[in-house]
């Protein structure tokens, strides 16, 4: 293997550094230089764009030093998982193990259009990520727990996940990433799900990344006939978070949920753009996100649903409630709806940001609550409303342990 003496940026140079660092085959180096064309014919986002105009890009830490050595992802699953074929290893053991699969699904998204430059580019620079295939017909027992840990803050890393469930498959899949407080980094990282014809998917994403990341990624999910994909992302930690959610309903009677528990303090700002692109008749697609706002933190939101011509009988709901926690506090939920058939079953949409009602403050504190607890007992019931959707003991344990540092303990879950 190349040994790297000199840091590298992110440009066409570290691209084909990448490839022999890692003696890549050639169908991967064809990849990744049509992924680099790609994003290069793809302009990043100017600022004036609706999903973009609450982040400004500016400041995001291009010239950091791109992450070559990544980190070994700690997978943890059931001692029999991978009697029935499933593999769930990281991205770059994929490759060498599992050649002709990897090369079968890598790649073959343009992920959502809002994130097109971002999304080829983590195509393009990848050096890390996971790799879940779940084979036909398998029930996968119990959570599989994938964590990494950065030991550096001030890296620019773009992680790629791909899981494929394959028909009639489950599985259930918690992914961790963290980082330590410090300099300046880049976490590009994207998500692409896969779920086949009546496959069960059950994906969580927990963001712990460090005080000074920014955190630029997208994820897409799509949907096959009578399938069932719910995904949470609980988003704790970094300086700067703008995540891309792309769900696409593409076979019938297919449903997905998407949740969200964002936790914010200090100066932080997180944004999300969601599109629920209902193609196919008959499906479900709803979103409930809820972020709790600290110190001067700030939140931004901005979903649509989509529901296309020629789809009949479908149902979708997009939620997004904020609790301001300080009168610095700032949310912008902004909700979208477009409708090209009169033939649905439900299609709307809810959105508030605001303080603690007085009342309930005044309610918990009569009830022998000093005033810190009475918040922290408040936030948790707000939470609720998606932790009771977390059916998962694993991911219900670790999410509620990581909200904990901004929240409070969490009895009140227990």
């Amino acid at each position: 293997m190349t040994t790297v003496t000199n840091p590298l940026t992110l440009d066409s140079e570290a691209i084909s550094r990448i490839s022999d660092h890692l003696d890549e085959p050639d169908w991967l180096r064809s990849h990744r230089a049509e992924w680099w064309q790609r994003a290069t014919a793809t302009p990043p986002p100017t600022g004036e764009e609706e999903e973009w105009r609450r982040t400004d890009l500016a400041p995001l830490p291009r010239d950091a030093e791109l992450l070559l050595d990544a980190p070994t992802v700690e997978v943890t699953a059931q001692p029999d998982a991978t009697a029935g074929g499933l593999i769930v290893t990281d991205l770059r053991t994929a490759v060498r193990e599992h050649p002709d699969l990897v090369r079968r699904f890598l790649g073959t998204s343009r992920g959502q259009a809002s994130h097109a430059h971002f999304w080829a580019l983590a195509q393009a620079g990848w050096t890390g990520g996971l790799f879940c295939y779940v084979p036909r017909g398998l029930t996968v027992d119990g959570t599989i727990l994938a964590r990494t840990v950065l030991e550096r803050a001030d890296v620019t890393y773009l992680p790629l996940t791909l899981v494929v469930a394959e028909e009639g498959s489950s599985v259930t899949l918690l992914e961790e990433v963290a980082s330590p407080d410090g300099g300046a980094g880049w976490f590009g990282g994207i998500v692409e799900v896969r779920a086949a014809q009546a496959a069960h998917v059950r994906y969580a994403h927990l963001q712990q990344l460090g005080d000074g990341a920014w955190n630029i990624g997208a994820q897409r999910v799509e949907v096959g006939q009578d399938a069932t994909v719910t995904t949470l992302n609980a988003e704790v930690g970094s300086k700067v978070t703008k995540v891309g959610l792309d769900v696409q309903m593409t076979g019938k009677g297919g449903t997905s949920k998407l949740l969200g528990l964002l936790a914010a303090g200090d100066d932080q700002h997180i944004d999300i753009n969601s599109d629920q692109d209902l193609h196919a008749s008959y499906t479900t697609s709803d979103l409930l996100y809820l972020s709790a706002l600290y110190d001067r933190a700030r939140a931004a939101f901005y979903g649509v649903t989509k529901v296309r011509a020629g789809s009949a009988q479908t149902s979708s709901y997009q939620e997004c409630r904020n609790l301001l926690l300080s009168p610095q506090a700032g949310a912008e939920p902004i909700p979208v709806l477009e409708i090209e058939t009169n033939d649905i079953l439900r299609c709307g949409h809810g959105a508030t940001a605001g303080a603690i009602d007085p009342t309930q403050l005044f309610y918990a504190q009569t009830r022998g609550l000093d005033p810190d607890a009475a918040e922290r007992m408040i936030v948790r019931g707000f939470f609720e409303q998606v932790v009771a959707q977390i059916d998962d003991a694993l991911i219900r344990e670790r999410v509620l342990a990581s909200l904990a540092r901004r929240i409070g303990t969490t009895e009140a879950f227990a």
